[in-house]
């Protein structure tokens, strides 16, 4: 064999080693991967003919397979009270494909998950059809009922509202208006199917976007959670420290920022910290963050995790609120009262009053808490672990004081219970609305639960947002 031979050879073997080892790399380590890709057109039609299992809240089945006793696309995917819950189940459908707990838990509600495959040996043998997996979530039924009706009844436009577990981060609402009912895609025909969802798509408020977590609003006076938090962190700052609180602020431009009155408490002279906060005055937070700059300000709402994707679970995260880079002038002065180009999802802004009610700690997010085998063992479950830390557990106390300070005396005094503590905000939009927001957490004294509320209309965040607020920590019954 000569020289040219012997290397052809050697090549040769290594390309079919190189191949045997692709293959057995996509056969094997890949399969479960590629077997529930949601572009795996195959795999996807093939689920019709699989009892997916149950997605819960609580004792509440909020989505469910029924069988049509057909012989193809036997099994349909059936979502009871869909408008109040399709925030959190998603939907499996010919068009759309799958979204929400019904991506994020796809395999195990498949039951194409190997932690299934011995269960399903089993039925096999009994001759029983293979069911998927029941996915139990974190959400509380009862509170995303009173959420989602507080929300619709408060607006013809958008709204939106998350509350959490401080400690664990167990997502217990997220509600968005308008919503949709799942149903109407998740039909068997293709051809119906895309009519819904194409009707969807073009529908006033875009109901198939979750507002809860993908979609982001000028968050107005609840952005100085951060502003006041940066003025503690960054200049050394404590609740108690006398502000300047101009009655009109004059921006690098010449051009004014007012306080939502040109008088009482924000007009002239200074405050403490505390007494600006709970009277949200513009004039104080705007020349604070002039004061500390662009790159302060955006480092503490960085921290804060603003520019981050939040992950919630597989294949599901917020989208990133904004804190913009490339910014001066009058728009750094208008960043300290979340105006300007600042946006944030609903989500984000209970996760910043979750990190004044937990010593300033974020815990991470989730919406699965167990999931049970059709033999109702545990296949697995949540595990708490912290995000990121925002700020010091000494922030977070005077934060926490601030907070109860808004519902005690400030703008929120009347409009939310006496239990709640937050930050209310009003963000207008150059448009006939605003953004009316609250974002705090309750019980007050002893926090277990933080939230953010967002309803757009004409008015006030703590007049529109409060009611929603006392609705939604009333059904949660923390004490």
């Amino acid at each position: 064999m000569n020289k040219t031979l012997r290397r052809m050879t050697v090549f040769a073997l290594l390309m079919v080693l190189a191949l045997m080892i692709n293959v057995t790399y996509i056969q094997g380590a890949q399969e479960q991967k590629l077997r529930d890709d949601p572009l795996n057109a195959r795999h996807f039609l093939a689920q019709f003919n699989r009892n997916r299992g149950l997605i819960m809240a609580g004792g509440t089945v909020i989505a469910r397979s029924r069988d049509t006793g057909q012989k193809d696309f036997r099994y349909q995917r059936e979502y009871p009270e869909s408008e109040v819950f399709a925030p959190i189940t998603g939907y499996f459908a010919p068009s759309g494909g799958v979204t929400g707990v019904e991506a994020a838990a796809d395999g195990l509600l498949a039951g194409t998950d190997p932690r299934l495959t011995v269960q399903h040996w089993f039925d096999a043998i009994v001759g029983k059809t293979n069911q998927g997996a029941t996915v139990h979530t974190t959400i509380d039924p009862a509170a995303q009922r009173a959420t989602y009706a507080a929300l619709r009844e408060s607006t013809a436009r958008r709204a939106a509202a998350v509350a959490i577990d401080v400690k664990t981060g167990a997502i217990k609402v997220m509600a968005s208006y308008p919503s949709f009912d799942a149903n109407s895609i998740a039909v068997h025909s293709t051809t119906a199917s895309a009519k819904a969802y194409e009707r969807l798509l073009k529908a006033a408020g875009s109901p198939l976007i979750n507002k809860a977590i993908d979609e982001s609003f000028a968050p107005g006076s609840t952005f100085k959670i951060i502003t006041s938090a940066a003025g503690m962190d960054k200049r050394g700052l404590s609740k108690d420290s006398p502000v300047d609180t101009p009655g009109v602020l004059t921006l690098p431009s010449g051009n004014p920022l007012h306080n939502d009155a040109d008088s009482g408490p924000c007009n002239g002279g200074q405050l403490p910290l505390i007494e600006a906060f709970a009277q949200s005055c513009n004039s104080t937070f705007g020349k604070l963050a002039l004061d500390m700059g662009q790159k302060s300000l955006g480092a503490e709402a960085s921290g804060f995790g603003f520019g981050q994707h939040i992950p919630i679970e597989n294949n599901l995260r917020s989208a990133a609120s904004v804190y913009p880079k490339n910014m001066g002038g009058d728009d750094v002065g208008r960043s300290g009262i979340g105006q300007g180009s600042v946006s944030a999802t609903p989500l984000q802004m209970a996760l910043a009053a979750a990190a004044a009610a937990h010593g300033g700690v974020v815990m991470k997010p989730y919406l699965i808490q167990r999931v049970t085998s059709p033999d109702q063992s545990e296949i697995e479950a949540a595990s708490p672990k912290e995000l990121f830390r925002a700020t010091s557990a000494q922030t977070a106390s005077q934060l926490q004081d601030m907070m109860r300070e808004v519902v005690s005396t400030g703008t929120a005094r009347g409009k939310v219970s006496g239990d709640i503590a937050g930050k209310t905000g009003t963000a207008e939009t150059g448009l006939s609305y605003n953004e009316r927001w609250f974002a705090g957490f309750a019980p007050a004294d002893d926090p277990k639960i933080a939230f953010a509320v967002v309803t757009e209309g004409t008015g006030f965040g703590a007049d529109a947002a409060g009611p929603i607020v006392n609705r939604m920590v009333q059904a949660l019954n923390v004490q």
